[in-house]
Formats: structure tokens, C-alpha cells, sequence
């Protein structure tokens, strides 16, 4: 009797995407805050958010998210004014999948959207930008925890989130990979 060893790896499902164009600037622009209501993460939005105004000048609009399931278009309230979106928190198993699904949506409605996320999450959040077809997306990965985070150190993850922000959402490789696809 041969033994058959099967592949558990599932192909990505979706017709590959491209996120969203990114920035050039966060000046005059809008950018949305939302979160999950985990721990931290109003405050580490706000601290984002504080970081990033040192260097720009923006308006913010906040909102939340569902941590355990994809948003339906009209939960999202007036998302579609933001310029940019960034999404906290994905550090769990449930709201690192429905973070990275949320982007996502975001990201093919034409909103440049980052999510926060930590590493133990990083596989996870992978293989659903890879099932959504969205091999291009990138989020943001800082240290965990969060949740359990005195202020201080909630200041350093915003700081390295902020940074990342930057890297992700101004215009940079998603759009070379855009530029490359069209020729």
C-alpha cells in the first residue's frame, strides 16, 4: 500500500492586487486612525499620530474596527474621506486576520492603509495578504506586546510604528510594483 502525502497549503483564491497608490506626503491630508479596541490601541494611534505630526501637518479622523471578522462597506462610517488609514491593533490570531482583511479592503477601495501588528503574528497576516491576492502589502511589525505596555514603552512602539508608516504608506516600492505590472 503507497502512502499519499497531501499539501495542506492552500493557492491564493483572489485575483492578484495592487494596494493603493501611495502618498506623497501626509501634509494637508487626512489620516484615519482606527482601532479594535484592544488595550493600547487608542493610545498607541495617538501617540502614532503624535509622532507623525512632528514632521507633518494633518487632520485625523478616528473610528474603530471589528477585531474578529471583515468590516461590511457601510460599518466603515466616513473612512473614504481619510487620505491614509492606520489600523491597530493585530496582535492576536483573530484580530491579525481581520486586520490584514480589513487592510485589504481598504487598500482596493483606494485608501493606503497600515495595520499594526507584532511578530509572533507576522505568518498569519502573511498567508492572508497571500489568499487575498495582495502579494504587495506590507503592514507594519513592531515588538510585542501591547496590551500589558506602560507608557513609556507604548511611546517606543509608536515611535518604530511611525517610522514604519512612512516606509509603507509614501510612495515607494507598492508604487514601482504598480508601475512595473501596467507595462
Amino acid at each position: 500500500m503507497a502512502v499519499q502525502f497531501l499539501d495542506p497549503v492552500q493557492e491564493p483564491v483572489a485575483a492578484l492586487q495592487h494596494p493603493a497608490p501611495r502618498l506623497d506626503t501626509l501634509n494637508g491630508k487626512r489620516l484615519g486612525l482606527y482601532n479594535n479596541d484592544k488595550l493600547n490601541s487608542v493610545r498607541l494611534l495617538d501617540m502614532i499620530a503624535e509622532e507623525l505630526a512632528q514632521n507633518h501637518i494633518f487632520e485625523v479622523q478616528t473610528g474603530s474596527y471589528w477585531a474578529f471578522k471583515l468590516m461590511e462597506p457601510a460599518e466603515w462610517g466616513d473612512v473614504d474621506q481619510c487620505d491614509a488609514v492606520i489600523l491597530a491593533n493585530g496582535d492576536c490570531g483573530a484580530c491579525s486576520s481581520s486586520g490584514i482583511a480589513n487592510a485589504m479592503e481598504l487598500e482596493k477601495r483606494g485608501i493606503p492603509c497600515l495595520l499594526i501588528s507584532t511578530p509572533p503574528f507576522y505568518d498569519a497576516i502573511t498567508t492572508m495578504a497571500k489568499l487575498g491576492g495582495m502579494l504587495d502589502l506590507r503592514w507594519a511589525v513592531i515588538d510585542h506586546p501591547l496590551g500589558s505596555l506602560a507608557e513609556d514603552e507604548l511611546r517606543e512602539r509608536a515611535q518604530d510604528a511611525s517610522r514604519q508608516f512612512c516606509e509603507v504608506i509614501f510612495s515607494g516600492p507598492a508604487d514601482a510594483a504598480l508601475a512595473t505590472a501596467a507595462e
